[in-house]
């Protein structure tokens, strides 16, 4: 395999890459944009968003959920969607986060002055929550986790993440198109060589037609010396 043929390797392969990190981008930015909208009119209608995203700080629910897994919520509506295993998160009048929500697993769920309540604890627990809390505490019910995510999170919005972020696209930007660019000064290149290699062929088939010419010539004058000579 010659080194054209590496090289065209290289750029095809380098072409598929760049067409699957664009339709990642795409899908997380129609995801993105999905989330923001629907958090936005929830807001709006005084509602629970539809679709929650955060990002696990706590070891309680190893080894499960683990610190810096992303968590997906989706919004519970009524009682009926909630039952004994299921991981949630909610706001806690009891629990001091700082303001911050609490995702942990049901322990049980019973009634108390005619209103359902829910017992909630970590899984890397010893004891359950203290208190208890009600649908209206809930933000949503864990349907998705995504593993370590939230390192990304975490180093992109670090300043070396930020230059990093910027500094690679860039970079894959550039040697793309410098490589376009030496493509099109070798095929230039090429182009302004058919002149010169086409007179060079002509030159060579004037020699060659010389050359035949005086062999020709040569055979002539001995068939009219021996012609002479009988």
């Amino acid at each position: 395999m010659d080194i054209r043929n590496i090289k065209n390797i290289g750029i095809k392969i380098g072409q598929i890459l760049s067409y699957i990190c664009l339709a990642f981008l795409f899908f997380m930015a129609l995801f993105l944009a999905f989330y923001i909208i629907t958090n936005q009119i929830a807001r709006y209608r005084n509602e629970k968003p539809l679709i929650s995203l955060y990002t696990i700080v706590s070891p309680s629910m190893e080894p499960n959920i683990k610190v810096y897994d992303i968590i997906i919520d989706t919004r519970v509506r009524n009682h009926d969607e909630l039952h004994v295993g299921d991981v949630i998160t909610f706001y806690s009048d009891v629990i001091d986060t700082g303001g911050y929500t609490v995702t942990h697993r049901i322990n049980e769920i019973t009634e108390l002055d005619g209103k359902t309540i829910y017992l909630t604890k970590g899984d890397n627990n010893q004891s359950i929550d203290d208190g208890y809390i009600t649908i209206d505490n809930i933000v949503g019910k864990v349907q998705y986790i995504i593993p370590a995510l939230g390192r990304v999170q975490f180093f992109i919005s670090s300043r070396l993440g930020w230059f990093i972020i910027i500094l690679i696209p860039a970079l894959g930007i550039i040697i793309m198109d410098l490589m376009r660019l030496i493509n099109v000064f070798r095929i230039k290149r090429q182009i302004e060589q058919i002149p010169q290699i086409k007179e060079i062929n002509e030159v060579r088939e004037t020699e060659e037609n010389k050359k035949v010419r005086a062999l020709l010539e040569k055979a002539r004058r001995f068939n009219k010396s021996r012609s002479k000579d009988e």
